[in-house]
């Protein structure tokens, strides 16, 4: 199970995504995110609600988020960060499976040079689809997955240079 923080102007969120759905500060919730392309376009399902999103990181842990019209700043920080957790976190080197699930694409291959903040990989979990990106600027010396895969939490995806 993944558990971020998000804080949006004065409100702040815990989201819990685990194999069995997606819960808002403890009230489950049916909902699909789903990446639509690498430049951050995203198409969020809620019910019968469709609603286009385009997601842009503007930091270490900031998101500019636009739809409808709208633009947001979201702050998102994963629980481990703020408690210990028995889980091993990812390094700038070592990308890690932040939940359990499917391998939707590898978007990268050994030797190819990644930019901070690029897509490196796609994970699917409940339906909901998590875009995995580079920390930082390097090379990549392996990729560990492949399209279809199942993964565990914690599981070693990518490792950088």
């Amino acid at each position: 199970m993944a558990v971020y923080r998000i804080k949006i102007g004065q409100n702040e969120y815990r989201i819990e995504i685990s194999e069995t759905g997606i819960k808002i500060n403890d009230e489950e919730i049916q909902a699909d995110l789903l990446q639509l392309n690498e430049a951050g376009l995203y198409l969020l399902n809620h019910g019968d609600d469709k609603l286009e999103l385009h997601m842009r990181v503007e930091g270490d842990s900031s998101y500019l988020v636009m739809a409808d019209g709208k633009q947001i700043t979201a702050q998102v920080e994963p629980e481990r960060d703020r408690v210990q957790s028995r889980s091993t976190p990812s390094t700038d080197d070592e990308l890690r499976a932040p939940m359990p699930g499917l391998v939707i694409s590898v978007n990268v291959e050994v030797g190819q040079k990644v930019n901070e903040g690029q897509s490196v990989c796609v994970i699917e979990s409940m339906k909901m689809q998590m875009a995995i990106h580079a920390p930082k600027d390097g090379v990549v010396k392996d990729v560990l997955i492949q399209s279809d895969q199942k993964v565990e939490k914690d599981a070693l995806l990518i490792v950088l240079k």
